[in-house]
């Protein structure tokens, strides 16, 4: 019975990493963020998002999909933790 919610675990949390490369998110600016918290937050949203249909949508648009993903509970953060350009 365990393996099922390992399962959803790891694809949550790959989809996650997923949807910050296409936002241009830098990791090191989240997981330095709070100590680490920002990015527990994040990751325990991801887990438990209610929007986990919508999220697979917007990553399996062909083309990509150049919206916002407006529904993504932790857009606000991952947009706070953007790459800069130099």
């Amino acid at each position: 019975m365990e393996w099922p919610l390992c399962r959803l675990v790891e694809r949550r949390a790959n989809r996650m990493t997923v949807v910050m490369d296409r936002l241009g998110v830098d990791a090191l600016t989240l997981v330095r963020r709070d100590g680490g918290c920002a990015y527990a937050d994040a990751r325990t949203t991801c887990l438990h998002c209610p929007y986990a249909q919508d999220c697979l949508a917007w990553l399996d648009a062909d083309p990509p999909s150049s919206e916002r993903p407006d529904f993504c509970p932790n857009l606000a953060v991952f947009e706070s933790c953007r790459k800069t350009t130099t």
